[in-house]
């Protein structure tokens, strides 16, 4: 039987590469973004363009009744839409830090909610959170995205433990900072519009400067390898839950395993101030 995957913020990167790889692979697709009319991809008989807005309630479950009716099941739901910010958290304003984690954390939780009884009357299903680096290993000018994505991480792992005997797997995948992706310019212009406090100013400079430092090849991931890392997380059957992609997130996961003294002194001197 072929299986149907439902992926939010299929509009560009992340989410399109994803689409393109389950396709590929033989899958169904609900490929879901704000704007179906956005979409310009190549039409295809396993894949249904479908509005769904994970800020909204009734636009999510629109958009997993669309899936179950033209597919008749639902296998895996990817929950990749995402909003990223860079900003001194003291200039941010309230009201974009709940709109931050409307998006990242209670906008998977909808998408979540929707699937659970249809995976229940299955008897089965699983769950793909893609959630950042940035939630295992905090990054300066990202207190307010990395708290996002560090609760979608949490809420993904606690989520794990009450699905089991419901036959629904979670799982987290994990980019790092991946260059190519339209993401990071987004996030970088959106942070202009947040001005930094002239105080802090010298650090801000200073870290956005470690981006234009050119790493190893291939050291950073790309589009394909988080699209394949997703993949490897909804067909996995090794019980492994967390999908690292980029030689950045797997320094960190190896400078979380030292002693703490040994992270703390990594973490400072990797953003210290001067």
């Amino acid at each position: 039987m072929t299986q149907t995957v439902l992926i939010t913020g299929s509009s560009s990167g992340f989410g399109r590469r994803t689409v393109a790889k389950f396709l590929a692979e033989g899958w169904n697709v609900v490929a879901t973004l704000r704007d179906p009319a956005a979409w310009n991809g190549e039409p295809s008989e396993g894949l249904l363009v479908q509005a769904l807005d994970v800020r909204d309630e009734a636009s999510v479950a629109a958009a997993v009744t669309a899936a179950t009716d033209r597919f008749g099941r639902l296998d895996v739901v990817v929950n990749n839409a995402g909003a990223g910010l860079f900003s001194v958290f003291e200039a941010t304003p309230h009201t974009v830090i709940e709109e931050l984690f409307d998006t990242n954390v209670f906008g998977p939780m909808r998408v979540i909610r929707a699937a659970l009884p249809i995976f229940a009357r299955q008897g089965g299903g699983r769950i793909v959170n893609v959630t950042s680096s940035s939630a295992a290993t905090p990054t300066p000018l990202q207190a307010a995205y990395g708290g996002s994505k560090a609760a979608l991480h949490a809420f993904s792992e606690a989520l794990e433990y009450e699905l089991t005997d419901q036959a629904v797997l979670v799982k987290v995948v994990e980019p790092g900072f991946v260059p190519t992706t339209g993401f990071f310019a987004q996030t970088a212009k959106r942070f202009e519009s947040i001005p930094a406090p002239e105080a802090y100013l010298p650090y801000v400079q200073k870290q956005m400067a470690r981006f234009q430092v050119e790493p190893p090849t291939g050291y950073f991931g790309t589009e394909d390898d988080v699209a394949a890392a997703v993949h490897a997380a909804a067909t996995d059957e090794t019980g492994l839950s967390r999908f690292r992609v980029g030689g950045d997130t797997l320094d960190s996961a190896r400078a979380h395993q030292q002693p703490d003294a040994g992270y703390d002194t990594w973490r400072r001197t990797t953003f210290a101030a001067s």
